[in-house]
């Protein structure tokens, strides 16, 4: 609700100089401190006005110069020199609204004005506030009802629900299993006919309020069937000629539906797109559902924009992106079409990048992107010119980290966002280091990995054949698990041997527990080399259902038995039947 949202200002106080010069002294506005707990304000020359240490909490200065505050565990309001104008009396108490704010004492709701005077006594079960109809819902021995600004009951409280909204003069109330219209004076509008009444949102001065009718028709359910209803709850849509329908949003449409098939309809009661599609929906954009449309037919997407005007037709993917074009930001689609190829087109459906591509990856606000053209990779920028050539095998994009990584003709190279080369092809393989993909890569060359920094500096020398870099159950940032001479083994991500390469096969579980093989037995280390299980078994069971306890049990077989030990490697349990480990590994080929 609007009144709900804390609005973040600064009111801005002019002194003005009326000298010979006639000098204009440079306006005071005032910032919000805070430390763990306190809040304060100092002018913008950084002088403290409000010190830290007094209030627990400040809201920002509001239009009318007072400050919202909490001290100790009271709240009230106080100017911007600590003058309190509401007292610190109160245990809940709200933002202004229609300049009256609800405030809570000894369990009970009532209303002061901006002087700090009770206006409406305490006498209400409910935090409430003002809204243009000029009524506020307040509840009492669990009813409802509406109260104006001098506290007259304009609507009995007796009701067991009502609603209202920010936007509207109507109010809304529930009585006999039924919903019915009233005016803010009282008066009724309709009956008590409706089984739900929709409320839909608009975004005022970039603000979410809610409305019956402000964006077109208002949505009703009556009897099992829904129907539309205009700002004078007249029938415009009559019940049961919808099977579905949504509540109107911004751009006064609703998607609607009829022998399973949807369409959209306008205020008027005009379908703007055919009640053709199997399916029609506002896709997800940015984390919110969008106010554009897309619809699905056959095997097949179709893309409408806010206004409903058909944009794509025949497409078999779509997903949003955003790019650059002409120094401004816009939103766009990538599209695939029916036969394959991907390409980009504007909301209003002009082709920015032609569907010419076997892959495109988004732009996401950059200036290039990456495209695979005739199964090789290429860049291009926002004009769909070729900045970098298509004649890759490959290109990786890591956007964030400001390169590139590409492979020609089994070399491998990175470049700048500038197109700058960063490596040239000479090695084998190059990808970024989990712990610091800016600055350090395991590379390949001559059949051997190591570690290589951004200026190309040797950090880890190139003598393994395999070298790990993160995986979601591995040692931290700290390290690499590598092989060498077809041996396992651990080292540091500065090349510092921690556990030497001489076992046959390594697993690791969690810091203290890392299970090892050599000479075909198998025992337990620390990351640090710590040895915890001696080398004398025929096979440790690695439970993964249970990858970050710490390992303090062990199934293990010796001598062709099953048996359980402790991290001391003492028996915990004798004979543990093979159907048991059967069941409890089942992922073992036993």
């Amino acid at each position: 609700m609007k009144k709900d949202i804390i609005k973040i200002f600064f009111v801005m106080f002019m002194i003005v100089s009326c000298n010979k010069k006639e000098n204009i002294i440079k306006p005071i506005s005032y910032v919000r401190i805070s430390d763990s707990d306190s809040w304060g304000f100092t002018d913008n020359n950084g002088k403290v006005i409000i010190p830290l240490g007094k209030y627990t909490f400040l809201n920002p200065i509001d239009e009318k110069g007072m400050i919202f505050a909490q001290y100790g565990n009271k709240y009230g309001y106080i100017d911007i020199n600590q003058k309190v104008i509401v007292p610190f009396e109160y245990d809940q108490l709200s933002l202004f609204s229609n300049d009256l704010a609800s405030a809570k004492k000894n369990e009970k709701f009532g209303f002061v004005n901006r002087k700090g005077l009770v206006v409406i006594p305490f006498q209400y079960e409910n935090e409430s506030y003002f809204q243009n109809s000029g009524l506020a819902m307040v509840q009492r021995n669990n009813k409802f009802g509406f109260i104006d600004k001098s506290g007259k009951e304009i609507i009995p409280i007796i009701y067991e629900k009502v609603g209202e909204t920010t936007l509207d003069s109507l109010v809304i109330l529930f009585k006999y299993n039924k919903w019915a219209f009233f005016t803010n004076k009282g008066q009724p509008m309709t009956n008590f006919i409706y089984d739900e009444i929709g409320i839909t949102k608009r975004v005022v001065n970039n603000q979410d309020e809610l409305t019956f009718s402000k964006n077109g028709l208002i949505l009703v359910r009556k009897n099992g069937q829904i129907g539309y209803l205009d700002k004078n709850l007249k029938k415009v849509i009559p019940f049961g000629i919808y099977s579905f329908g949504e509540r109107f949003n911004q751009n006064r449409l609703a998607i609607v539906s009829k022998n399973n098939h949807f369409g959209i309809i306008n205020e008027y009661g005009n379908e703007v797109i055919n009640i053709e599609y199997d399916t029609l929906e506002h896709p997800e954009r940015d984390y919110n559902k969008s106010n554009t449309f897309v619809a699905r037919k056959n095997n097949y997407y179709v893309l409408f924009d806010e206004k409903g005007k058909k944009v794509a037709d025949k497409i078999k993917e779509y997903s949003f992106d955003r790019i650059t074009i002409k120094n401004v930001n816009e939103s766009i689609y990538i599209i695939q079409n029916l036969s394959g190829n991907f390409g980009m087109i504007g909301d209003n459906g002009k082709v920015l990048i032609p569907i010419i591509y076997d892959e495109i990856e988004p732009f996401r606000g950059q200036s290039k992107t990456v495209v695979k053209y005739k199964d090789k990779y290429g860049l291009i920028d926002s004009n769909n010119k070729i900045i970098y050539p298509t004649d890759n095998d490959y290109i990786e994009s890591y956007k964030d980290q400001n390169y590139y990584i590409i492979k020609k003709k089994d070399k491998v190279g990175i470049i700048d966002r500038n197109l700058k080369t960063i490596f040239d092809f000479v090695c084998q393989d190059l990808s970024p280091c989990f712990y610091d993909k800016a600055n350090r890569f395991i590379a390949k060359q001559n059949d051997k990995y190591g570690v290589i920094d951004r200026l190309g500096r040797v950090i880890i020398p190139f003598e393994y054949s395999e070298m790990s870099n993160w995986v979601e159950y591995g040692p931290g940032f700290d390290y690499h698990f590598v092989t060498k001479n077809k041996k396992k083994g651990l080292i540091t991500k500065d090349g510092k041997v921690v556990i030497p390469c001489v076992y046959d096969s390594l697993f690791y579980k969690n810091n203290k527990t890392i299970i090892l093989s050599k000479n075909d037995k198998y025992g337990v280390i620390t990351i640090q080399n710590k040895p915890i299980i001696p080398f004398i078994y025929d096979k440790i069971f690695v439970d993964f259902s249970d990858l970050e306890k710490n390992g303090n049990e062990f199934y293990v077989l010796k001598n062709g038995k099953y048996f359980v030990i402790d991290n001391k490697n003492k028996t915990i349990r004798n004979n543990v039947s093979k159907k048991e480990i059967k069941k409890k590994f089942f992922y073992y080929n036993l």
